[in-house]
């Protein structure tokens, strides 16, 4: 079961990758508040005729669950649509993946997990190739950095806020997402009233606005959100950042493919969070092997 959730967690980061070249040449040319109201409206729209049927099992702690959910999912939506503003997929992305530091800590901070040797040893790696990912040099923190940051802030509660509920509580998958993504599309909705932004053929970009909006809301904020429910339960808050800082390499890949520079040091950084994310796979084979050299 935890490999098939290792994979199902996997599956996301290669989603956000795609999702990153898209969003950035999208909020190009539009309001990015406005792209992140319609991401996520796309989304629950996608999700109501999985999520009716259940709506019976709707009560106040779900909610007040989904809210939770809903609020930092709309803060990490806003953050990486400002940020790509400015900032590349591959920088962004970095920013984002700093999530990885806060994992961890939060979780031990709300005693919802323990700090293992093996987690600890997995961030290093985690920061390791995000420092070699940019050739040892930090991007100057500036307003696109800010929101990138904002963004890993959100992921990070958004995991650990997950890893409770899925520990201390049996909670319809579905139902969560559906009233998360509701939740966070009446906080966006702030932005099209502000903007009184409405779409047509005239608009310039029209076409990568809406292919964005719909690949963005329908998988990498639908289908991704239910992903991350289902199978984190099984593989921690801790690892799941891990994995999920994978999009690092992803967006730098589909970055590349966007006519975006690709060095030789994401390339290097890249394979270091792949080795980071396959660690926890690795703990077991090599447990076993060093038992057997030990008898």
């Amino acid at each position: 079961m935890k490999r098939t959730a290792f994979f199902g967690i996997l599956i996301i980061p290669i989603l956000w990758g795609i999702g990153f070249p898209l969003t950035h040449n999208a909020v190009q040319n539009v309001n990015p508040g406005v792209f992140a109201f319609y991401r996520q409206l796309t989304g629950a729209i996608i999700l109501l005729p999985f999520a009716y049927p259940y709506f019976k099992l709707i009560d106040k702690k779900l909610i007040f669950s989904g809210s939770i959910v809903g609020l930092f999912t709309a803060l990490n939506v806003i953050g990486q649509s400002y940020a790509l503003v400015t900032l590349t997929s591959s920088t962004t992305a970095f920013f984002v993946t700093l999530n990885i530091l806060f994992v961890p800590f939060l979780a031990y901070l709300f005693k919802i997990s323990k700090i293992s040797l093996i987690d600890l040893i997995a961030v290093a790696l985690g920061i390791l190739s995000i420092y070699v990912t940019f050739g040892g040099e930090i991007p100057d923190i500036k307003n696109g950095a800010i929101y990138g940051l904002l963004a890993a802030l959100a992921i990070a509660s958004n995991i650990v806020f997950i890893d409770f509920l899925t520990k201390n509580a049996s909670i319809n998958r579905i139902i969560l997402a559906f009233i998360s993504l509701a939740i966070s599309t009446i906080l966006l909705s702030i932005f099209p009233i502000i903007y009184e932004y409405s779409f047509s053929f005239t608009n310039e970009g029209y076409t990568g606005i809406i292919v964005a909006i719909l690949y963005q809301g329908a998988i990498t904020t639908a289908l991704a959100l239910f992903l991350q429910l289902k199978y984190q339960k099984e593989l921690g808050g801790s690892r799941t950042a891990i994995i999920l800082n994978l999009d690092l390499v992803f967006a730098s890949l589909f970055g590349l493919v966007n006519s975006e520079s690709l060095s030789m040091y994401q390339i290097i950084g890249g394979l270091i969070a792949l080795i980071a994310a396959l660690i926890h796979e690795t703990e077991g084979y090599i447990r076993r092997k060093i038992n057997k050299l030990m008898k």
